[in-house]
């Protein structure tokens, strides 16, 4: 595929661009080193390969998703002024005039 200055022209527009001269240009030269990369990526046979879900063996620690209200931390309650273990205590407020 060759990409052209028509196209990149409905491109800009489409992506809402204002380039000029040298910036047109760079832009013309990048976009085509894009296709031609993925041109040659469609050469190889790929026929039987699986997709990959991970470049490589996934890490960390992946918790079971199960539904359930969280425990509160004990850190929360360090720098509140007043708590009942679950909850900070503030004082009450309302709208002016109520």
């Amino acid at each position: 595929m060759k990409i052209d200055s028509h196209l990149l022209d409905t491109l800009c527009e489409l992506a809402r661009l204002q380039l000029e001269g040298s910036e047109k240009a760079d832009l013309l030269k990048d976009l085509q080193r894009i296709v031609d990369f993925v041109e040659k990526i469609n050469e190889l046979p790929l026929e039987n390969v699986e997709p990959l879900l991970f470049v490589g063996e996934p890490s960390g620690f992946l918790r079971p998703d199960v539904p359930g209200s969280p425990e509160p931390s004990p850190l929360i309650f360090q720098n509140a002024p007043k708590s009942d273990g679950i909850y900070i205590r503030v004082p009450k407020f309302g709208v002016k005039g109520e």
